[in-house]
């Protein structure tokens, strides 16, 4: 079981692919020297208007590379409507020995492809095509979203990632085949996600919602939406090396940055992701120069040079905030979302796949732009420290000492528990995930402070405000919500808008995840070790009894080997269960229907058990025990959607 849970973390943080959340990451070995060199630079004098620019992005790739395993990394920076720095780093291709160079190296950038997406969304509403306010059924097609809750979910909810849908991506999240990608809207229609909230009501971040804003645009503006992007955002701004297409076009290929995985030391290729249907939430591959003019639109109120993509007013209206989990906490404006670094608004977009990580800001008022892209397997770590970074270099703001209340140890325990985000799924297979944590543990220090883990190392927090909490060694703060009775129900953390958690069930507690199913399998051991001691004793029992003993074997076995399946699954397939659902998944998911069965058989005889005296007291105890072992995985089994096919 302790196997199976860190099989599952793996999957589970797979399962947040494409999603703007950075997670600490520890340090992999560094690249060979040779790949430290490997740099291309455009542009001169390029310091200016920050001091010693060059040097300072240099000194921190240099320590990057060396610490985390990096293949290759691009990066631009604009400040007043001109690029001020950009540069690539690493290999572009290694097999053809071709450098990064910010101009031709294409990155996939993830989720900050959902900007594009926003945008489109916005000049439609610009043009009059599109209410924010109107039930996003007016404007589907072939398909209507299920009247869950009696209110519509309408684009507002889609831009701030609150339409209260589940998540969901066994099994059609992303393939590698271009001829087996789904249409958009053939897509949208075969993978309608449950609605578990009511719409407004809790940040949960939703790759089908934007994919669901796509279509819209789509069917408003009758074009094709690759197209639409082209004819409406990357041309005018003369972005000629970005696209959303899958694969990408000839004339551009040849720029796309191949993507690695470091395996015993070796860099291997990896094959180009396709997202298919749910392109316009992560598919976008760009350079970091075409990404300047994006950011230079946005800073200059959807103008540049003789472009317009949106007029000022609503440009200005879609970098203002619609909505906040908590209104001392950034927020969600219209697809952007708000971070606070040393006290400056940045507004902007990460993201993720399985090869690329990538970051973008722009600071409105400091007429700043920042992009970074990087091609690693190690997680975040690199594209979620550089802009934070960058501004404690040019911007620096002091960290203000606090002291903890220091009457807070009397009511720290109103807070502690496990939060678990809502972006998670209910409602198939794919809910098993969950056994892996997806949640953030809070529990009182002693010391008038509150442990935060779950974000890499833990942290302590102090009391700030009602319900408000900043990190002791940090900027770091977090917010908690009531629910009616004006008991801690919700947690909200500053820069993740998106990602709204609250106390997580009962039946998700570690006890009923982890300590009673260890129990039961504990007990599923000791009836097969019985057997086998008294398996002579076996022959000489009534029929009745020998039947009780053949189902509690079959009962015990079936669970262990479930289990034991499970494992290999997942350490065989981990991210490629993404792609396709394996046929020795489907084939094992036969066992817990037959433990439902051999299950009841047990239950029975467990009461026959002690209405007709079988065997001694103490092995009537023990079987009992065993039935209820068997009980609980069947219910396990039944609350974790295990029972069935229950997958898309």
């Amino acid at each position: 079981m302790k196997q199976l849970m860190k099989q599952l973390s793996i999957i589970a943080a797979l399962a947040m692919w494409f999603t703007p959340l950075a997670a600490a990451q520890d340090a992999a070995p560094a690249p060979d020297a040779a790949q430290d060199a490997m740099v291309e630079e455009t542009g001169e004098g390029m310091a200016e208007p920050y001091p010693n620019l060059d040097t300072f992005i240099d000194s921190m790739m240099e320590t990057q590379f060396k610490l985390l395993d990096i293949s290759a990394m691009t990066v631009s920076v604009v400040k007043d409507g001109k690029i001020v720095f950009a540069k690539g780093y690493g290999m572009q291709n290694r097999e053809k020995g071709i450098l990064v160079t910010a101009e031709k190296s294409m990155f996939r950038i993830g989720s900050t492809s959902k900007l594009f997406t926003w945008t489109a969304v916005m000049q439609q509403v610009e043009r009059g095509n599109l209410d924010l306010d109107a039930d996003v059924n007016t404007y589907l097609k072939t398909f209507q979203i299920p009247d869950t809750f009696d209110e519509p979910i309408t684009l507002k909810h889609i831009l701030t990632h609150t339409p209260g849908f589940e998540d969901g991506g066994l099994g059609y999240l992303i393939n590698y085949d271009p001829d087996k990608a789904s249409s958009i809207e053939d897509f949208m229609a075969t993978y309608v996600p449950a609605r578990v909230n009511k719409p407004g009501a809790y940040g949960s971040y939703s790759n089908y919602a934007t994919a669901l804003a796509a279509l819209i645009v789509q069917n408003v503006s009758g074009v094709p939406f690759d197209d639409y992007i082209e004819q409406n955002i990357t041309n005018p701004l003369g972005m000629g090396h970005t696209s959303f297409r899958e694969p990408l076009p000839d004339n551009i290929i040849d720029g796309m940055t191949v993507g690695y995985k470091r395996e015993a030391g070796v860099y291997i290729s990896q094959p180009y992701e396709i997202l298919g249907g749910f392109r316009p939430a992560g598919s976008v591959a760009a350079t970091a120069t075409d990404m300047a003019q994006f950011m230079m639109a946005h800073l200059n109120n959807g103008t540049l040079g003789d472009a317009q993509i949106l007029k000022p007013e609503t440009a200005k209206l879609m970098h203002s905030v619609l909505f906040q989990p908590d209104d001392r906490l950034g927020g969600m404006a219209h697809g952007f979302y708000e971070t606070y670094i040393n006290g400056h608004r940045l507004i902007g977009h990460g993201g993720d796949t399985f090869q690329f990580h990538t970051d973008m800001a722009i600071d409105k008022d400091e007429g700043l732009g920042i992009f970074v892209s990087y091609q690693t397997n190690t997680g975040t770590k690199g594209r979620s420290e550089f802009i934070k970074t960058f501004y404690d270099h040019y911007y620096p703001d002091p960290l203000e000492e606090i002291t903890p209340p220091a009457d807070f140890n009397e009511r720290a325990g109103e807070y502690a528990g496990t939060y678990t985000f809502w972006r998670r799924n209910f409602s198939t297979l794919e809910k098993a995930l969950g056994l892996a944590g997806g949640g953030l543990t809070i529990a009182p220090s002693g010391d008038n402070t509150l442990v935060f883990a779950g974000f890499g190392e833990p942290r302590q927090f102090v009391e700030i405000g009602d319900n408000l909490f900043r990190q002791v060694d940090g900027k770091l703060t977090i917010a908690f919500g009531e629910d009616e009775n004006g008991n801690i129900q919700d947690l909200f953390v500053d820069g993740l808008p998106f990602m709204g958690l609250s106390r997580a069930p009962a039946l998700e507690s570690p006890l009923f995840k982890m300590l009673l199913p260890l129990v039961s399998f504990l007990l599923f051991l000791t009836a097969l070790v019985g057997w086998l001691y008294r398996r002579k004793e076996f022959k000489t029992m009534q029929a009745p009894e020998r039947t009780a003993i053949r189902l509690s074997l079959a009962t015990a076995s079936l669970n262990i080997l479930f289990v034991i399946l499970l494992v290999v699954i997942i350490s065989v397939y981990q991210f490629e269960i993404f792609e396709t659902i394996p046929t020795i998944l489907k084939v094992s998911l036969i066992l817990p229907i037959l433990i439902l069965v051999t299950t009841v058989g047990m239950t029975y005889f467990a009461v026959k058990a002690w209405r007709e005296d079988y065997w001694r007291l103490g092995r009537r105890i023990h079987y009992t025990l065993v039935t209820a072992a068997a009980l609980f995985m069947a219910f396990f089994y039944i609350y974790w959607n295990m029972i069935g096919w229950q997958y898309h």
